[in-house]
């Protein structure tokens, strides 16, 4: 049976188009032109990734180390001879190094995987793709001999100020049977002197125990999917992860781990079960070298991984490297003012009483943690508003005199039509008329850069683009559930592939439906489309788990998309203040509270469109940043660019070429500092680091 309560979801999506129109009802709905669109993620089934080379041998195999390995039915010999030859290489090395005392570095990663296929290495890029830390991948398999002294340094300086190892041993097997490290035993002298040389730290992103890595051999392993592995953090460990809530109990859950306990004192366990059993552990090695090793996989769609990935870089960049790090929470509710046509028949269209239950709900969610800084995103339908539109409409004349203070607000056009076919004259009618009624309300946080279209239209249509443009729209949303509109990289935005100078917003959907505004009406579509799936129907309770847990992983990533919901979604259903939305924001909460320490941003859609360009600008400046031996970092780009920098305290500007003064700014997020250096094209700075 799949394991709907620990799975993923939203690594799949299809659209699925459906037209629940009933007799009767109410006909002076403004017409939506076609039916709605359903975004459906498909959830993910539950994969326990076996990457430790070990688990991939014959298990019938007899270890030869007595009463461990055989234990485990583990290694065969070409194995045991692979860890013999790596535990002969490290002690060989002198008994002791001292670093280079003249170094610099370049503030850049070097991440090193035997193969493409270690699920390790999407989990560390999704890291640094998302935090906007340059690296460079060396697929050792693929380049046998290349990883030289040469490509790491260049007399005292060095290229990188971390390393990153998919797997502690770099083991891979070309035909199945005979296993070997990826990289050659001059590799692995060259990169150890390089660490050696240059005090640059080393992650191994899973490992088998072995006195080579600071573990003795492991005494069992064990699938944690169905239990998973829990740790207590060490007060060590705590400095790196400001941002975890390290009193709890951390989980390893969904993939293969192995117990064993540290050598010696030289390893010091950072996250251990209650058998003392090291599950992260850091181990000092006779050369000065600082190692952390993970016992268990890693891929990118686990939550253990993902929470875990900004405190490793951290840690493997003594705490500062470039780019940084923020969680987004942004609900954008579309239909506002409008009816919906329901899953189960008939229409909803909020009332004055929902809305001040979702003001109650808001005020309440802003006591959290998580949701501090959260408002609401309110995408309306002016047409909704005119008297007469909709019978005893005691929503409008509430949301006008008291209930629109607490919300940020987005034109979804005037009576949701589709744009794919309107002309200019009928988009820019559409528009302005929106915008005229936005005035009228006095709607705050209002902006007419901003735009969500109906059902995600008109993004092809030059004649809408032109009249978008010319009335001021710089921002629409893209829709992430069809591949040809998610963007290119994390946190960047899409220009309008018709007319750049509009961005398009990725918008993220889940499987909360248009349609629905219950748990019995969730829960019957929902089953309706999964049934087959999971091979029963679940529970609303396990519904709301599985969606909460697909949002949950943009919150952890820091994902400054938006999520798509709709003005259904935030029915009063029980009399109460419960909401299916508020119900499925609450559910993220509980579990983001028990993970991370800090709140969520919930920036306005031009303020989230300027991060994304930001980002853009970043990504293409070619920045390279240097932390000099003199305890200064020198930051250089090719074209304009604002450069975070974490964990960058200012002690001022040392120097700096081209004749405009560099901006700079800092902010502490999340434990961390964050500096900002704006640079102009060609420019370099060099600042003093406190």
């Amino acid at each position: 049976m799949k394991n709907v309560l620990s799975s993923p979801s939203g690594s799949e999506e299809a659209v699925r188009t459906v037209n629940q129109t009933q007799p009767g009802t109410m006909n002076n709905k403004p017409a939506l032109h076609t039916t709605q669109t359903i975004r459906v993620s498909f959830p993910q089934k539950p994969v326990v990734f076996l990457d430790i080379v070990v688990k991939r041998f014959t298990r019938t195999v007899t270890a030869s180390r007595p009463g461990l390995l055989a234990k485990l039915d583990r290694p065969a010999s070409s194995l045991l001879a692979l860890f013999a030859g790596l535990l002969l290489l490290t002690t060989g090395r002198p008994a002791a190094h001292a670093a280079l005392t003249n170094a610099s570095t370049d503030l850049a990663v070097l991440v090193v995987t035997a193969t493409t296929n270690d699920a390790a290495l999407p989990a560390i890029q999704q890291a640094l793709d998302f935090l906007g830390t340059p690296y460079t991948l060396h697929v050792a398999n693929a380049s046998p001999g290349a990883l030289t002294a040469d490509k790491l340094s260049s007399g005292t300086h060095g290229f990188y100020t971390a390393v990153m190892l998919t797997d502690a041993a770099l083991a891979f097997s070309p035909d199945g049977v005979n296993w070997s490290s990826a990289l050659s035993t001059t590799e692995w002298a060259a990169l150890n002197q390089f660490e050696a040389d240059f005090a640059v730290r080393q992650v191994n992103w899973s490992g088998y125990p072995t006195p080579t890595i600071g573990f003795n051999w492991p005494t069992s392993a064990f699938d944690s999917t169905a239990n998973p592995a829990l740790g207590t953090w060490s007060t060590t460990a705590k400095t790196s992860f400001p941002y975890l809530v390290t009193a709890n109990a951390f989980a390893i859950s969904n993939v293969w781990t192995y117990l064993a306990t540290p050598l010696d004192t030289n390893t010091t366990p950072w996250l251990s079960d209650a058998a003392g059993n090291a599950l992260i552990a850091v181990q000092k090695t006779t050369d000065g070298r600082e190692v952390l090793t993970m016992t268990f996989d890693n891929a990118s769609w686990l939550t253990h991984s993902t929470v875990l990935s900004h405190g490793l870089v951290t840690w493997a960049s003594k705490g500062l490297f470039l780019g940084e790090r923020h969680t987004y929470l942004s609900a954008q509710v579309d239909d506002v003012f409008l009816a919906d046509e329901m899953w189960a028949g008939g229409e909803y269209r909020q009332s004055a009483n929902d809305w001040q239950a979702v003001i109650n709900w808001q005020k309440a969610f802003n006591t959290r943690t998580l949701g501090k800084n959260f408002r609401y995103d309110m995408a309306f339908n002016g047409l909704g508003t005119v008297a007469g539109e909709y019978p005893n409409d005691d929503l409008t004349p509430f949301v006008k005199n008291s209930g629109k203070s607490m919300f940020k607000w987005i034109s979804h056009t005037y009576d949701h039509p589709i744009l794919d076919d309107f002309t200019y004259a009928q988009s820019l009618t559409e528009i302005t008329k929106n915008n005229k009624v936005a005035s009228g309300l006095g709607l705050p946080n209002y902006s007419k850069l901003n735009m969500v279209t109906p059902n995600v239209s008109g993004l092809s249509n030059v004649l809408f683009l032109q009249a978008a443009f010319d009335a001021g729209i710089r921002y629409l949303v893209s829709d992430t559930s069809i591949p040809t509109e998610r963007p290119p990289s994390p946190n960047v935005g899409i220009p309008n592939w018709y007319d750049p100078r509009i961005l398009l917003v990725p918008r993220h959907a889940c499987n909360l439906y248009y349609n629905v505004s219950t748990p019995d009406e969730w829960v019957s579509e929902y089953n309706n489309i999964y049934h087959s799936y999971w091979g029963r129907d679940l529970t609303f309770a396990e519904i709301l788990d599985n969606q909460a847990e697909l949002l949950l992983g943009f919150l952890l990533k820091g994902d400054v998309s938006p999520v798509m919901f709709h003005q259904p979604n935030l029915r009063n259903y029980d009399g109460a203040g419960r909401s299916l939305l508020g119900d499925l924001l609450t559910a993220v909460a509980d579990k983001y509270e028990k993970l991370y320490n800090f709140p969520a941003l919930s920036p306005t859609m031009d303020s989230l469109a300027n991060t994304l360009k930001l980002r853009m600008a970043y990504n293409t400046s070619g920045v390279v940043a240097t932390l000099n031996a003199n305890k200064t970092v020198t930051l250089t780009v090719k074209t304009a660019a604002r450069i975070p920098v974490t964990g960058l305290k200012n002690g001022g500007m040392v120097s700096h070429i081209g004749t405009t003064t560099p901006a700079i700014t800092a902010e502490t997020y999340a434990g961390q500092t964050i500096t900002y250096i704006t640079l102009a094209a060609g420019q370099s700075v060099t600042l003093k680091k406190l």
